[in-house]
């Protein structure tokens, strides 16, 4: 029978491996890289496993003094830490909702292409109209909307290199048709690179408006989760946990880290049979997985 021990590179490991998982998540959630691949956020998650994998070695070394009938007993003499509680309840919740947040990380295409635009200046601005290329399509107006027109327009862009007349397909102007020479529309365009092209609604999504969003929706329950897993622990039973058994924690590990093979595709930008967002979609239960098997089984 395997009895816990305890040594100094248990001690180690086990800090090593619960701070670098610690940092992978906030990293993540702040979006340090704002597209894929996600190499801090990846290289922390990587790291964590290596000190686990260290953890389990170092607790099984420790174990066989336990074992050793020449050695002195193992005593635990360390009294229950409170703030257990308030690093795994938090850190199921937070590392959920930062597994959620992956499943929704723009690609590396997308996100490389959009720096490249914002290095050229792409941004919305306002440019006059040079002439119809169309006749104004009048829309009725209705409770929720006001009356409109949609335009083929010529559009005078001022690029740095010089002003330049590109067509616009569609353009929208409200209640009243366009006027060579005197309306002015809002069109998205890089002053800096005339090769980008030219739209009416170019906004371009980052990883910030998912942050906003989970800021605004998302992180109120994500501590109300945090703090409701916390009270439900008592803090002998987590001093327990800290001593490694096998049938405890290793599935427990083995959970954690298929989780984070899921994460995979989608952190480092490749697909894994024409998908990335699914297997990270799968991978976001498995914090509250291994919290559960430990809470049956420890």
């Amino acid at each position: 029978m395997f009895m816990p021990g305890r040594s100094a590179a248990t001690s180690f490991t086990g800090w090593g491996m619960v701070l670098s998982a610690g940092a992978a998540v906030p990293v993540s959630l702040a979006g340090v890289s704002p597209h894929a691949p996600l190499i801090p956020a990846s290289a922390l998650a990587g790291l964590s496993v290596l000190f686990a994998t260290a953890w389990v070695v170092a607790s099984y070394r420790a174990g066989t003094r336990t074992r050793d009938p020449l050695s002195k007993p193992y005593r635990e003499t360390r009294r229950p830490n409170r703030a257990l509680r308030y690093v795994l309840g938090f850190g199921v919740s937070v590392s959920t909702a930062a597994a959620l947040m992956a499943v929704f990380t723009i690609s590396g295409g997308y996100g490389r292409e959009t720096e490249r635009l914002e290095a050229a200046g792409y941004d919305e601005y306002r440019v006059p109209v040079v002439r119809l290329a169309g006749d104004p399509e009048f829309h009725e107006g209705d409770d929720d909307s006001d009356p409109y027109y949609t335009t083929d327009l010529v559009l005078r862009i001022p690029y740095e290199t010089g002003p330049r007349e590109v067509t616009v397909r569609g353009m929208y102007t409200r209640f009243e048709p366009p006027v060579a020479g005197r309306t002015k529309v809002d069109a998205y365009f890089a002053p800096r690179d005339p090769e980008a092209p030219v739209v009416e609604y170019g906004r371009r999504d980052t990883t910030w408006s998912y942050l906003l969003v989970f800021a605004f929706w998302g992180a109120p329950w994500t501590l109300i989760a945090g703090g409701i897993l916390s009270g439900c622990m008592y803090d002998e039973e987590l001093h327990r946990l800290r001593r490694f058994e096998p049938e405890v924690h290793l599935p427990a590990l083995g959970i954690l880290l298929v989780g984070l093979v899921l994460l995979l595709p989608v952190a480092m930008g490749f697909e894994v049979a024409g998908h990335d967002r699914l297997p990270a979609l799968l991978a976001v239960p498995a914090p509250a997985l291994a919290f559960t098997w430990l809470a049956k089984r420890g």
